[in-house]
């Protein structure tokens, strides 16, 4: 029988990727699921990208955070949830240079996906478009385009 896994207040993984704490990664919870607490600071949010296999969902603490879904853009506040299934393009953002990082809990499941953080740490340099590519495609994602803060979301 499994053990219950206790993870306190400040621990977790940090990667230079994101601002992403993971408190658990699919290694630890038998490639169940990754859980993550995010801070994200004003336009700092990743490309529009696609899981194969990954529903993405997020839970928003603190602040607003502006998440892209195919062509639905939606504003979430504290206490708003999201998911996003396999195949379907989306990214998020804090686009409010007023607040602080927006703080968010952001599940992905299966888990896993902490596999491509921990890669991302032995890259060096500015990696090309193709290494970038390269490294999604490792684990199950790929970048379908730019991140919201170069589109205009309003209009």
């Amino acid at each position: 029988m499994a053990e219950m896994l206790v993870i306190r207040g400040g621990e977790g993984q940090a990667y230079r990727l994101g601002n992403a704490l993971f408190k658990v990664g699919g290694s630890q919870t038998g490639g169940r699921f990754d859980f993550m607490l995010m801070d994200v600071e004003h336009r700092a949010g990743p490309p529009l990208h696609v899981h194969e296999v990954q529903d993405d969902t997020f839970y928003v603490l603190s602040g607003v955070l502006t998440v892209q879904a195919g062509e639905q853009v939606v504003e979430l506040g504290p206490g708003d949830f999201a998911t996003v299934p396999p195949g379907v393009p989306h990214t998020f953002d804090n686009l409010d240079a007023t607040q602080g990082a927006v703080r968010v809990v952001n599940l992905m499941t299966p888990g896993g996906y902490d596999e491509l953080f921990k890669e991302w740490e032995s890259v060096s340099g500015t990696p090309s478009q193709e290494e970038i590519t390269s490294i999604y495609a490792r684990h199950g994602a790929k970048p379908v385009g730019p991140p919201l803060r170069d589109r205009d979301v309003h209009g």
